[in-house]
């Protein structure tokens, strides 16, 4: 039973590359989650459970495990309409908008660079174990005010923006609009969110990163010539090693010292980190029985400043623990805080709808080889939930509404835009 999940994605997505001639955006989510089904046989394997996150174990449900398998499907197969195989261009609508938001995002890179530089200092030179122990300790790793916390308001508007900043790095290579240093700060600007990742020595930014910079350069590799494709991968190889040294590191400090002889640990807990989300879906499609539908963490915003205002994270988990003695601080992938939030029947209502919309966005974006960054955008914000999607719903938190909203508003101020030219023209 445990393998179905690993075999299924995998032969989906063999079957599809075949189709496509590649490996194009539907593909690669599905590889995605190949690897993790595999992670997860090891996982059992290993008896990894208990620990690192994974909840105990339990009989694996066969209707959990198709349901798994089919609601990741909905999710992931409308993508395969934007058909990124054939992409040769994309309409960039409005130049000066475009390049005022690049910078907008390099702003705000360098300003919360300066607003935590002290306190990066500080959890660089600090055990990156101790810095994770306050985090579940609930202690602030930052305390700004004063003009620092001005310095920061860009990052708390715009630290999301990064799989932005990466669309935008590849449309300036592939269409060869700016200077090389121009590009490289774009690129830097992809970093903000990293930065506060280094602050709570947490690893899912870093990885997000890597699998948002490695689905966009899916979409723009048929765009890029040789020359070009060295020019866009050098600073991601120089940057992601950078990011891979931080994960090692933080992996090593956080659980070598856990097993005898240290680094078994941290190869388990690896294991269990990207195997978990299976099995944890597993054990609440079981175990849990929603009680009532909570939107709190569906629409972050305004169940921030208008349902609970300055409610938090914790005040949410705390209150599913007190209703159901389980605790929702786990992977079991965006599937399963939707399952958490709107129940069984509400987990499937939502995957309908975002696989209807995901479709229709997606069936005529590419028209004879261009796609509008509008539409782009749209796509980018859609294909974020199921990519991030491998842990959770990586939309709970407020400045990732941001990001949402402003990433809609924007795009639909370039379709304006365009048709407004159009219009004069």
């Amino acid at each position: 039973m445990i393998a179905i999940p690993f075999i299924y994605f995998t032969l989906l997505a063999l079957y599809l590359m075949r189709k496509n001639g590649g490996v194009d955006i539907s593909v690669f989510l599905l590889l995605v989650y190949a690897f993790s089904a595999g992670c997860s046989i090891l996982l059992d394997a290993m008896n990894l459970y208990d620990d690192n996150g994974v909840y105990e174990r339990i009989p694996l449900s066969i209707e959990a495990t198709i349901s798994y398998c089919a609601l990741l499907t909905l999710s992931i197969l409308p993508f395969r309409k934007v058909n990124s195989m054939t992409l040769r261009r994309v309409d960039v609508q409005s130049e000066w908008w475009v390049d005022a938001l690049a910078w907008v995002l390099i702003f705000t890179f360098f300003t919360t660079l300066l607003s935590t530089f002290a306190n990066l200092d500080i959890a660089i030179h600090t055990d990156l174990k101790d810095v994770r122990d306050e985090v579940y300790a609930n202690e602030e790793s930052v305390r700004l005010t004063g003009f620092r916390w001005l310095l920061a308001l860009p990052g708390t508007l715009f630290s999301q923006f990064s799989p932005v900043a990466i669309v935008l790095y590849f449309i300036n290579i592939a269409q060869q609009r700016k200077t090389t240093l121009f590009n490289w700060l774009v690129l830097l600007s992809s970093f903000t969110p990293i930065l506060s990742a280094i602050l709570i020595a947490g690893r899912t930014q870093p990885i997000y990163w890597f699998l948002s910079f490695s689905l966009l350069y899916l979409v723009f590799r048929p765009m890029l010539d040789k020359a070009q494709r060295r020019q866009a991968l050098l600073p991601f190889i120089v940057l992601g090693s950078v990011i891979a040294v931080f994960i090692g590191a933080v992996t090593i400090a956080r659980f070598a010292t856990e097993r005898p002889g240290g680094d078994s640990g941290a190869l388990d807990s690896v294991i269990a980190y990207s195997g978990q989300s299976f099995l944890n879906f597993n054990y609440f499609f079981c175990k849990y029985t929603a009680a009532e539908i909570h939107l709190d963490r569906i629409f972050p915003l305004t169940n921030y400043f208008i349902v609970h205002p300055g409610s938090t994270l914790t005040d949410y988990r705390d209150m599913i623990w007190s209703a159901s003695g389980l605790f929702i601080g786990v992977f079991y992938t965006f599937l399963g805080d939707l399952l958490v939030d709107l129940g069984h029947g509400g987990m499937w209502v939502y995957v309908l709808l975002f696989s209807l919309i995901s479709y229709l966005v997606c069936r005529t974006a590419n028209r004879e080889g261009t796609i509008t960054l509008s539409r782009l955008l749209v796509i980018l914000v859609l294909v974020l939930i199921p990519l991030q999607g491998i842990f959770y719903y990586s939309y709970y938190k407020v400045n990732v509404g941001y990001f949402v909203v402003g990433t809609l508003l924007f795009s639909g101020w370039l379709h304006y835009r365009s048709k407004h030219n159009e219009v004069k023209a």
